[in-house]
């Protein structure tokens, strides 16, 4: 018996559509028309029986139909979407490669030249969007995730501890002192990192809870604040306070005297891992971007 299933037209129009709520929009996305976009959504509510859009006051809602169609075929469309990328980048010799923006702009872009000069059969595609990576983990042949390393479904191999430094000015530390223990950091004016998809990702609130204050104190405090690392890097810079910040993305500013670091010791806490996931079949792109990664530490440790 065949299957009773709407056409993949249809349905990423219906899913475009729906997350924009604006067939215009979905339509740009999907290079077609806007009248395109609504024949294939009329032929899926003809399939289905009812209706999966309404019009209220110009604007475009789903239903209560629309909505739950949408919620259960989500997953589908994500699994489908992973599968055909994964085997297109299996025969296109691309790599997908998963890493936070950060990482990706001060760690990684700087040693790719190296891994290309070795594998230039081998096309590096990054993904740094952080719910992909940290909430659903796909997307990616490879990534850099930071954490415990306990992710049932990923491969985890050990690629270097995350060392956490606080910086500022030098003019800051001259008047506020230098810093022997981690809540001595309060005494400074603050700019905050923060992450929307989870406070674990934070800087400061990875700082200020080894200090001993609770999520809702770190929440209290005054001080500015700033959700990509670039942007707090700049007001450290300007001095409007001192920070917190991984090691390897201010590196340069502490060479060069920009900024110096306010605290004695570091903070180490939690690591880099390399991932895959787990069981899929093996891959020499995956392989040799793994073992790369991994040797370069090696070497630098070396």
């Amino acid at each position: 018996m065949a299957r009773q299933l709407p056409t993949m037209v249809s349905l990423a129009c219906f899913e475009a559509t729906a997350r924009h709520l604006s067939m215009t929009r979905a339509a740009e996305e999907m290079n077609l028309t806007q009248s395109a976009v609504s024949r294939q959504i009329r032929n899926l509510e003809e399939m289905l029986g009812c209706e999966l859009f309404r019009r209220v006051r110009q604007r475009l809602e789903l239903t209560s139909e629309g909505a739950d169609y949408l919620r259960d075929i989500a997953s589908s469309m994500d699994q489908i979407e992973a599968a055909t990328a994964k085997l297109l980048a299996r025969w296109s010799g691309q790599c997908h490669v998963g890493a936070e923006p950060s990482f990706a702009m001060r760690w990684l872009l700087p040693r790719l030249p190296a891994f290309q000069q070795r594998h230039p059969d081998i096309q590096i595609e990054i993904m740094n969007d952080l719910r992909r990576l940290y909430e659903r983990r796909d997307g990616f042949d490879v990534a850099i995730l930071y954490g415990d390393g306990q992710w049932p479904d990923l491969e985890c191999r050990l690629l270097m501890p995350c060392s956490l430094v606080a910086v500022c000015t030098p003019t800051l530390r001259d008047r506020y002192g230098v810093i022997d223990h981690t809540e001595e950091l309060l005494r400074y004016p603050l700019i905050h990192h923060t992450c929307v998809s989870s406070a674990r990702l934070s800087s400061t609130f990875l700082w200020l809870e080894a200090a001993g204050l609770s999520g809702e104190q770190i929440e209290a405090l005054p001080g500015q604040r700033f959700e990509h690392f670039r942007f707090v890097l700049d007001a450290a810079l300007h001095g409007v306070g001192a920070t917190v910040l991984p090691d390897y993305f201010v590196d340069q500013e502490l060479a060069d005297g920009r900024l110096v670091a306010a605290s004695t010791t570091p903070l180490m806490i939690g690591n880099y891992y390399v991932v895959t996931p787990r069981g899929r079949h093996p891959d020499h792109r995956i392989e040799a971007f793994s073992h790369w990664l991994l040797s370069s530490i090696q070497q630098a440790d070396g």
